[in-house]
């Protein structure tokens, strides 16, 4: 598979975790507690109670939330989700301090041909 039909396939999944998250949250629930129930009912056939299996299994798997948030970031999306948030938060900061946005301003606009003049 060529890079473009592999970016093709991509960018279909991409847009759906960046815009139906809920929907593929509860998605990798679902698929994470499959694996979970799978290998309890594996130890719970070498022997093991319920209760010792869920334990086995979980420490098996390693936390649940590490995995969901490994998950998170093969999808990529985290950037586009991270942008979002520090530009509504910069936006807001600048508007709670309008005299700052002048200052900053003119102070970004100043700086690039000052450096370059000297």
């Amino acid at each position: 598979m060529t890079l473009f039909m592999r970016w093709i396939y991509k960018l279909p999944l991409r847009l759906r975790s960046l815009f139906r998250k809920t929907g593929v949250e509860r998605e990798l629930d679902d698929e994470l507690r499959f694996h979970l129930e799978k290998l309890m009912e594996e130890k719970v056939g070498k022997g093991m109670t319920p209760e010792e299996a869920r334990y086995a299994a979980l420490r098996e798997l390693g936390g649940m939330d590490q995995i969901k948030e490994e998950c998170r970031e093969m999808r990529r999306v985290n950037y586009v989700e991270n942008l979002h948030q520090d530009v509504r938060y910069g936006l807001r900061q600048l508007r709670r301090n309008p005299g700052f946005t002048p200052a900053a301003e003119k102070t970004l606009d100043s700086k690039p041909g000052w450096s370059v003049a000297c």
